[in-house]
């Protein structure tokens, strides 16, 4: 069976959902909406969908999911419509702007009885599946700590960057937290973020440096920046028995030898393709990797670090398990800085 596909939001994450699309004989993007009429008409003309418009209502013919690509303040109005119209729905991240906002696309989801999962590809990137493989075999013993950097040396700016005003904590931040909540097992319990707008033309947060502390008692920390002549991208997790360091996106390594290596193009190549087939698979009833409900925990300490950038405080988590959405300060918006 053929899956057909919409997508929402023509930009460079579509072109990436496209590409995976097209690696698989299973899958066919079949319209291409956006706002400007022209991107969404070269869009599928670049990719052979056989329609493309600026509103998903317009396209009258069956399909059985819909990718949202837009911009993050426009996730929730656009899963809705697909939701309604009885689509399946993937999210690209930040799944949501806050954690209400979530839930109340989960609730949709669930009433409508359709599919919803979120756009986390680092989950799916095959160096981060066999690393969560092996931290549940007890490579590491019991993790202690994780230390990411990530530094570039990048002074473009996009308007829509405006609408998410701790753009960096949300845009790569999302990310980072939701990869160590899969990695893990886990949930943040008390989060800390200095953040600032270095180079934005936009006053917008391009360079922070978060500390999480997990219930595990696993320590994080990720510092992220826009300035920094010294690039690189990488992450360290320590454990009592073992060490794994990433090469992001390229290599894993165990206690310093590499076990898995490839190009970071096919890296991500292979992702986004292992991403849409989780999706295909859940809407065929196979459980997903990226379920709706598990983006919950990382997009409640990612709304803690940009409360906490705000506030210049420590932000602790309490309650049940996030998937219960039920968090002190899980109404927090994302970006109310």
């Amino acid at each position: 069976m053929t899956l057909s596909l919409a997508i929402i939001g023509t930009g460079r994450i579509a072109q990436l959902h496209a590409a995976a699309a097209r690696a698989l004989e299973n899958v066919r993007i079949v319209a291409a909406i956006d706002v400007d009429p022209a991107a969404a008409r070269a869009f599928a003309e670049q990719w052979d969908s056989p329609w493309w418009g600026t509103a998903l209502e317009d396209y009258s013919d069956p399909l059985d999911g819909v990718i949202v690509c837009s911009p993050t303040a426009l996730h929730h109005d656009h899963a809705l419509r697909a939701i309604k119209r009885g689509c399946a729905v993937l999210v690209e991240k930040p799944f949501a702007r806050d954690v209400a906002e979530a839930q109340a696309m989960i609730d949709a989801a669930q009433r409508r009885g359709v599919v919803i999962t979120g756009g986390q590809v680092l989950r799916f990137l095959p160096m981060f599946t066999w690393a969560r493989q092996a931290i549940a075999d007890g490579v590491l013993g019991q993790p202690v700590q994780a230390i990411e950097r990530r530094l570039v040396d990048r002074a473009d700016n996009f308007p829509w960057w405006s609408e998410l005003p701790a753009f960096l904590i949300s845009h790569w931040g999302s990310h980072s937290i939701d990869l160590l909540c899969s990695l893990l097992g886990d949930r943040a319990v008390e989060v800390y973020c200095q953040a600032d707008s270095v180079r934005s033309q936009f006053g917008v947060v391009d360079d922070f440096s978060m500390q999480l502390r997990f219930a595990s008692g696993v320590r994080a920390t990720s510092v992220m920046s826009f300035s920094s002549r010294h690039v690189v991208h990488d992450l360290v997790l320590i454990g009592t028995r073992g060490t794994l360091s990433f090469e992001c996106y390229r290599s894993v390594a165990l206690d310093g030898e590499t076990v898995m290596e490839m190009p970071e193009g096919d890296m991500l190549a292979h992702g986004f393709a292992a991403q849409l087939e989780d999706f295909g698979g859940a809407i065929g009833g196979a459980a997903s990797l990226a379920s709706a409900s598990s983006v919950l925990p990382g997009l409640t300490a990612l709304a803690a670090a940009e409360r906490s950038a705000l506030d210049g405080v420590v932000v602790a988590l309490g309650g049940p398990d996030p998937a219960g959405v039920d968090l002190n300060g899980s109404s927090e918006r994302l970006g109310d800085i």
